[in-house]
């Protein structure tokens, strides 16, 4: 099998003492794109993620199927042939509700599901020994009006922050075109480097207690960066639909903050090895202090058996 690889920009070197890279150093980091031109195994596929790549599986036949049920499940939903213009279309209330029902049936949905194990499959994943969270929809509105806890820009972070689990890796796919001011942002000249989180102190079940207690509460969903970095240092990723990209939890990235005026909608999930577990394969913890990992939040892909 081979692998092209496509590098953005030169790679800097680390400054003495390590710390995180200065603004110029960020502006000009390398993100190391790779392009297989057939299946991954799952040994090959950490090999790339958890050494910081960012693996793109182009045109995917059960990811534009995929695609295509969720544009229609989303149509449906939020009663508009367009659904990256529904801002503009509909009133913000209107526009919250109905988007937050089409991320409902998604998650729930046996046809999204059936065909997110057929795109795995394809990618070469070995769904027997996969786990996953679940199968979600994103909405990025650009209108702050338009935005709630779940559907909003994602601040810089590191998901092995919260999930402190480091064979974690993630897949994030468009459904519909996106653009380098909407779509996904990494860090790659961080990948390797601690930068200052909340990881220590941020709990998912003191998040939950609250959440419970009061919908609107101010505990933070994820860790977060105290670093002042900002998404504008963010290398920003395209892929087209029916494409899907694989980088490993530790990768710290961002939502490129959206005022474009029409809805980034995109589907993730997130996926832990039985065999990465096993053959101790995983990304190097460089900054996460999270008191406990959340292998609970893992299930079987196929038989719904908790990780934990």
């Amino acid at each position: 099998m081979s692998i092209y690889r496509f590098t953005l920009l030169a790679r800097p070197k680390r400054a003495n003492g390590g710390g995180a890279p200065t603004e110029k150093n960020l502006a000009s980091d390398a993100l190391d794109l790779r392009y297989p031109s057939s299946s991954q195994n799952d040994r090959d596929r950490a090999s790339a993620v958890f050494s910081g790549a960012v693996v793109i599986y182009r045109a995917l036949p059960a990811m534009l199927e995929l695609v295509e049920c969720i544009r229609d499940i989303t149509r449906q939903a939020l009663k508009v042939t367009d659904p990256c213009l529904a801002e503009s279309l509909l009133e913000s209330p209107d526009f919250r509700h109905r988007a937050s029902s089409a991320r409902k049936v998604v998650r729930e949905n046996d046809d999204v599901a059936s065909l997110y194990r057929a795109v795995l499959r394809e990618a070469g994943v070995d769904v027997s020994a996969a786990f996953y969270d679940h199968f979600k929809l994103r909405f990025q509105p650009s209108n702050e009006v338009s935005r709630t806890r779940y559907m909003r820009d994602l601040p810089v972070h590191r998901d092995t922050w919260g999930s402190n689990v480091h064979a974690q890796i993630n897949w994030w796919a468009p459904i519909w075109p996106v653009t380098t001011d909407r779509t996904i942002g990494m860090f790659p000249a961080l990948w390797d480097v601690p930068v200052l989180n909340t990881s220590a102190d941020w709990s998912y079940p003191e998040f939950i207690r609250q959440l419970k207690a009061d919908k609107n509460t101010a505990y933070p969903m994820l860790p977060y960066c105290l670093d002042s970095l900002s998404p504008s240092d963010a290398v920003p990723v395209v892929v087209e639909p029916g494409d899907i990209m694989a980088f490993s939890g530790a990768h710290l990235h961002c939502s490129i903050p959206n005022q474009s005026g029409i809805v980034r909608i995109s589907t993730e999930t997130r996926t832990v090895s039985a065999h990465d577990l096993i053959n101790l394969r995983s990304a190097k913890n460089v900054d996460c202090n999270a008191p406990a990992s959340q292998f609970d939040w893992f299930r079987h892909i196929e038989t719904g058996e908790s990780l934990a």
